[in-house]
């Protein structure tokens, strides 16, 4: 009881004395490799018991203080941050239950603001819930109420607390804050990167931004890095200090310049259009004349300094606007109520068929127009009448050039690769894919037969390599080509050839042996064992593309030996390379 007291009487003075101090820790954006803002976070006084937050927390909620603390962090973290003029956004823990407290002042974060010489837009209130929040439609309110002043507001620590998920849907908010627990070991837990996949498909469809918490190694950071989280924030790139730094080290991010593929894929670029922009704090009236002056005009792309927030549509806003007293009741306002912030946004790289899927997917975007990025900041918008047609056009080309068994690409695109390749000078390993004892193995059996062995290999390939960094090829019969950038190419061979080997007794019917008799190409009758799969592996190094290289015939020679091996098995054939010669590769391949 005696520590009770004296906990109550310390939490009473540390709030009329203000003893609490500020730490900062950076909120980093992938794209850039820069700080997108900080989280303000609050430390009792050294050298007690109340140092720890969550105890200090714990304590105010005890003695039913919570809204008065709540409130003194905010004025110390908004000070601190403007002392030390740090840049970009500020993000504000603010605790529900203080909301609906009789001692919450509507404004008073303003005030502090207002004070500190921060505008209003680079504040994002992080509503962060200590305990069940029931009453949804106060809260709506609440985040209305912020809005208005100009705040965006963050839920955090989704999948921890009492009614994340149920916040998520009701108030909607700008971004969401994925919890600790979810990321420590994603590197290691499937489970944890499909919740994680799945909250980044259901932000993109309720058009909110995710930041991962509590990233600490570099494998969870590349982790969340290929599942495509745009914001993270953890020890791995700062622990939260008094004075954060105001950059990042280029070590911490992954040290792999952007691929020249990407710049070679047909991309959203593509179909870019000229965007009409306004700042947010623009009037009512203002966008009303835009839409008026120009009939043709169905979107303004509203912006927070360089930061695109969303649209405002011509069909939604001038049904306001041209109502009886909508000029009248609104036209002074700020834009900033109208706008749809539902509206997907894409870097101006990413591959059509990329944004063709986010915008198929998603439950309540806006469809018709989206938004297009360099960088994070406004190139321009795309329409999906204009992406549906490039789509359209892309399939028909693909079609043309694939193997109509396995849908893989054929030659053509083969080819294609191959020459991109040599042209920037890089090193790959190509993969020449054949099966033994086919041909017997389809004539006692029959093509059907024959064709689902063809499409089991091709499924194989497909599930074990990484086609956004590989290449996948199908020559025709069964002949497969496979071209690997990725050092890992060793072992996902082997795994293919143990795969291969565990599931090939299946298609014959059960055979004892897997043993048939039948002819062979000189028309002699004999036995012929179980298929196996020979991969013939061509080296080419960076130097080896500026020499004459016929890669057709190298990779001939692999899989010949290859063949010769026992059971399904890898030969790699090191290229004998004389003096170097003009680069003329020559790649055509044929079954």
């Amino acid at each position: 009881m005696h520590i009770e007291i004296n906990i109550d009487t310390l939490l009473t003075k540390i709030i009329q004395e203000e003893d609490l101090s500020v730490h900062f820790q950076p909120i980093v954006h992938l794209q850039t490799q820069q700080i997108y803002g900080y989280e303000g976070l609050i430390r009792g006084p050294v050298n007690t018991v109340l140092h720890s937050p969550t105890r200090l927390f714990q304590a105010a909620t005890k003695t039913n203080q919570l809204a008065e603390l709540d409130i003194l962090c905010r004025k110390k973290v908004i000070c601190r941050f403007a002392k030390l003029s740090l840049p970009g956004r500020l993000f504000v823990n603010v605790d529900p239950i203080t909301m609906l407290h009789e001692q919450f002042r509507e404004g008073i974060t303003l005030q502090f603001l207002q004070q500190a010489g921060i505008d209003p837009g680079r504040i994002i209130i992080e509503l962060t819930e200590t305990n069940p929040v029931e009453d949804i439609e106060l809260m709506q309110h609440a985040v209305r109420h912020y809005r208005q002043m100009g705040f965006r507001v963050a839920l955090d620590d989704l999948g921890a607390g009492y009614s994340g998920l149920k916040l998520w849907s009701e108030i909607r908010p700008d971004i969401v804050k994925v919890d600790r627990h979810f990321i420590q070991g994603i590197d290691e837990d499937r489970t944890k990167q499909q919740f994680v996949n799945a909250i980044l498909k259901t932000a993109t469809a309720l058009g909110s931004r995710v930041i991962t918490e509590g990233v600490e190694t570099k494998k969870e950071y590349a982790t969340l890095r290929k599942i495509g989280i745009e914001m993270l924030q953890g020890y791995y790139f700062c622990r939260p200090v008094s004075v954060p730094p105001t950059t990042l080290s280029s070590k911490l991010f992954r040290e792999e310049p952007r691929s020249e593929d990407t710049f070679e894929l047909l991309t959203v670029e593509h179909i870019k259009r000229p965007a009409v922009s306004a700042q947010v704090n623009t009037s009512v009236n203002h966008i009303g004349e835009l839409f008026t002056s120009t009939p043709e005009l169905e979107s303004v792309v509203i912006l927070q300094e360089t930061e695109v927030l969303g649209m405002v549509l011509r069909k939604e806003f001038m049904n306001m606007y041209a109502s009886l007293y909508g000029k009248d009741l609104y036209g002074k306002q700020q834009i900033m109520r109208f706008i749809n912030r539902n509206v997907l946004q894409v870097e101006k790289y990413m591959p059509l068929e990329n944004v063709s899927f986010r915008l198929t997917t998603g439950l309540d975007l806006h469809r018709e127009e989206f938004i297009i990025l360099d960088n994070c900041t406004l190139d321009g918008t795309g329409r999906l009448i204009d992406l549906l047609h490039e789509i359209t056009k892309l399939q028909v080309n693909r079609a043309r050039h694939a193997n109509p068994l396995t849908l893989l690409p054929g030659n053509v695109p083969i080819q294609q690769q191959l020459q991109k390749l040599f042209r920037k000078n890089n090193a790959f390993v190509i993969c020449y894919f054949d099966l033994d004892n086919f041909k017997p193995f389809n004539d006692v059996f029959g093509f059907t037969r024959g064709d689902q062995v063809l499409r089991f290999l091709s499924e194989l390939l497909v599930v074990n390599i990484d086609d956004q960094k590989n290449f996948i090829g199908h020559i025709g019969g069964d002949d497969f080509v496979c071209i690997f950038e990725t050092e890992n190419w060793q072992e996902v061979i082997q795994r293919i050839l143990n795969q291969f080997d565990e599931s090939i007794s299946g298609f014959y019917n059960g055979n004892i042996g897997c043993n048939i008799r039948t002819k062979d190409r000189n028309g002699n009758t004999k036995n012929f064992g179980k298929m196996s799969l020979s991969v013939g592996a061509v080296l080419v190094s960076s130097s080896n593309t500026h020499c004459h290289i016929d890669l057709s015939k190298e990779a001939a020679i692999a899989k010949k030996r290859a063949k010769k091996m026992k059971g399904s098995s890898l030969y790699i054939h090191q290229l004998n390379i004389g003096a170097p010669s003009p680069p003329v590769p020559i790649y055509s391949f044929a079954p």
